[in-house]
């Protein structure tokens, strides 16, 4: 995961060129929600932003960071995804090696609610793909505080405790800070602390780490951390010319459209401390790729 750096003013004004009356539609059924102390429509408007977030993303999905197409092809593989659950909260069974490594979870509330101020709030949704969204996210929201959805604000959440990183904005943790890469395999950044839970929760939530189940992942990490280690080692040990246009290549694959980018800037920040250990890192990606099926 990397975080998508944008203001709400930045974010309201793509969504006015996206779609000039948008925002006043949606403050009134934030209107009726609140009303009605639930969330309930026959119809929903908030496929008409999908846009703004997949070119905001540039094509890639919010949380396993893979590509998809672009706009004109790309919506019907791309979800708008609600980081807190709109009209219901599912209690997510969290496996038993997170719980055994001293993670809490809160329970959901005794309702049938769910964050019902905020299906329309701009820095509730996220492009996602149709895995990580529809198949593993769904109505689950694991927390380590206590629920607030009666809230009609994301800011005013970050008591919650929320496992679950929202790389949208600056509200949140920065990805970068909290998940890192070891070759393709993604880790924590800090070894204690709640950042080390986010870190747990999110990887096994969305299965980033599930080299089986979600092995197109893998392949596409490896294939990336492939393709740099030669032109990383090539800007050591070239001539002055090839170092050079092997400098300008790799920062072609640590640009913000690129996938996996997450996984890109770990390799390079290893080869640069240690050399010999990304060796044995890439030797291991031709290894997986060759055996993959």
């Amino acid at each position: 995961m990397i975080r998508y750096q944008i203001t709400k003013q930045a974010l309201e004004d793509l969504v006015k060129a996206e779609s000039a009356d948008w925002l006043t539609r949606a403050a009134e059924r934030t209107k009726g929600f609140k009303e009605l102390g639930f969330y309930k429509e026959s119809s929903s408007i908030w496929s008409e932003v999908k846009p703004v977030y997949m070119r905001l993303q540039q094509g890639k999905c919010a949380y396993c960071e893979r590509e998809m197409e672009p706009v004109d092809f790309g919506k019907v593989e791309q979800d708008v995804e609600h980081f807190r659950p709109k009209g219901n909260i599912r209690e997510w069974k969290a496996p038993k090696k997170l719980k055994d490594a001293g993670i809490q979870f809160t329970a959901v509330p005794n309702s049938d609610k769910g964050y019902f101020l905020l299906p329309y709030n701009l820095f509730n949704y996220a492009a996602a793909c149709k895995p990580c969204n529809s198949t593993l996210k769904k109505d689950y929201f694991p927390i380590a505080g206590t629920h607030n959805i009666d809230a009609d604000d994301p800011a005013i959440l970050s008591a919650e405790q929320a496992y679950l990183l929202f790389p949208i904005g600056s509200l949140d943790d920065d990805p970068e800070t909290v998940i890192e890469f070891f070759g393709p395999s993604p880790r924590p950044v800090e070894q204690n602390g709640f950042k080390r839970n986010r870190a747990l929760v999110t990887i096994e939530f969305f299965k980033l780490d599930d080299a089986e189940k979600r092995k197109n992942l893998y392949r596409g990490r490896a294939l990336i951390i492939m393709a740099m280690f030669p032109l990383l080692k090539e800007t050591k040990t070239g001539t002055a010319a090839k170092r050079a246009a092997a400098r300008a290549t790799v920062a072609g694959f640590l640009k913000p459209g690129l996938q996996h980018l997450n996984c890109a800037k770990s390799f390079k920040r290893l080869f640069d401390k240690d050399a010999n250990e990304a060796k044995s890192v890439f030797d291991k990606c031709v290894e997986l790729i060759t055996s993959i099926s």
